[in-house]
């Protein structure tokens, strides 16, 4: 066993099994709940990257004044747009860097449950951790998830579409986002049921996140009424 295997892949064993006894061997449901329990880990950085995104939104007229006033000094213009950055407290970079974060989670886990699929989980559970007596391979009785599923590619498509359209992200981050359940779908035969399981269930919570941030952000922006004194 090495390094990534003891420190990543044994621990989503032991987990999963655990989520597993749970729901008393309903695989697709513990991918489902062990989706949502990775995105809420991270809901502190998404909320932060997500709220650097709105800003940048509402800068974007200001920062194409600056960019058109020192058109001749570009130089001079970065400096202008970093230091609104700076008084902002914006990390630009931050919302980039946080795409490619949950890609490389995607990525590890299509690795692990391409193993997962196929290898005796026995051999990777601690002491302590025991398997549910039978584990089902099968979601609502129908979907087998060591399979490619083109309902669920286009179920999975659809959702990170939609997701893609609430975001604040523009630009090359918007085309990222928005290009990558397509390339998933297209190449669905390649994807094992049970990842693009794991892939809606990530997306349902960050779409419901992502509807909580904005209620939070409205909250903030709205100015209590102040009534005259007779």
């Amino acid at each position: 066993m090495n390094i990534f295997q003891l420190l990543i892949f044994q621990p989503l064993y032991n987990f999963l099994a655990l989520l597993s006894n749970l729901t008393k061997g309903d695989l697709g449901l513990a991918v489902l709940i062990l989706a949502a329990i990775i995105r809420l880990a991270i809901w502190p950085w998404y909320k932060k990257a997500m709220g650097d995104q709105r800003k940048m939104a509402k800068l974007q007229p200001k920062i194409k004044e600056i960019q058109k006033k020192f058109k001749k000094e570009p130089i001079k213009g970065n400096q202008e747009v970093i230091k609104i950055f700076r008084e902002e407290k914006i990390n630009p970079g931050g919302s980039f860097f946080f795409i490619f974060f949950q890609m490389a989670i995607f990525i590890s886990l299509f690795i692990f449950f391409k193993q997962a699929i196929v290898n005796d989980w026995a051999l990777y559970l601690y002491n302590f951790v025991k398997l549910p007596e039978q584990i089902n391979y099968l979601f609502l009785g129908i979907i087998n998830l060591k399979a490619p599923s083109l309902a669920l590619a286009i179920i999975s498509a659809c959702l990170n579409s939609f997701l893609t359209f609430i975001q604040p992200s523009s630009g090359q981050n918007k085309a990222m986002l928005f290009g990558f359940p397509f390339i998933i779908l297209f190449f669905y035969q390649r994807f094992p049921s049970i990842v693009i399981l794991y892939w809606i269930g990530f997306t349902l919570v960050n779409i419901l996140q992502e509807y909580m941030t904005k209620k939070d952000t409205q909250s903030l922006n709205q100015t209590p009424e102040v009534k005259a004194i007779s």
